[in-house]
């Protein structure tokens, strides 16, 4: 396998798993709406339906954003549950992970914010310990919080709000 089949294999695996996860129902049916048998991609593109891809699997639905390749930059990208203004985390933000990013094994998740910003967030092993912030756009006094449920961590810093699984962190 090349390099590039298998980063695309990388991207189409997070669209599954986002897909999955996001319409968990749909996928213990089986398909997509409009994935019968006889409809093509062409019919269901001129008939405005969702039709599967035989080589990528279902597309994304429409409020999830291309995933990033993990490239040399990152050990691994992911789409995750976001917020902004206060709002509940039911957007969908591109992240990367950077694992053994500093000196002392901690790790980097950097999300990409719709606005085209980047939000850093700092682990200790699957622990949040902090974000970047700035003066210049008020982030600096703002408030960091954590709460866990299960395998998942859930990441208040003032306004926003990111859901991260720990087999982001741990890689697996």
């Amino acid at each position: 396998m090349t390099q590039e089949e298998g980063e695309k294999a990388i991207m189409r695996m997070n669209r599954l798993v986002v897909v999955g996860l996001l319409a968990g129902s749909l996928a213990a049916c089986g398909g997509a709406q409009g994935d019968e048998p006889g409809v093509s991609a062409a019919e269901g593109a001129e008939t405005g339906e969702v039709v599967a891809d035989a080589n990528n699997g279902p597309p994304p639905p429409p409020d999830i954003p291309e995933p990033i390749s993990p490239g040399d930059e990152y050990s691994a990208t992911t789409i995750l549950p976001c917020g902004f203004d206060g709002a509940a985390p039911e957007m969908r933000c591109n992240a990367g992970v950077k694992r053994n990013w500093g000196e002392d094994g901690t790790t980097l998740v950097e999300v990409f914010k719709p606005d085209g910003r980047k939000r850093a967030i700092f682990f200790q092993g699957t622990t949040p310990y902090g974000a970047d912030s700035a003066e210049a756009d008020g982030s600096a006094g703002w408030d960091f919080e954590v709460s866990r449920k299960d395998d998942e961590v859930t990441i208040s810093f003032g306004p926003e709000t990111y859901v991260i699984v720990d087999a982001l962190i741990e890689g697996g």
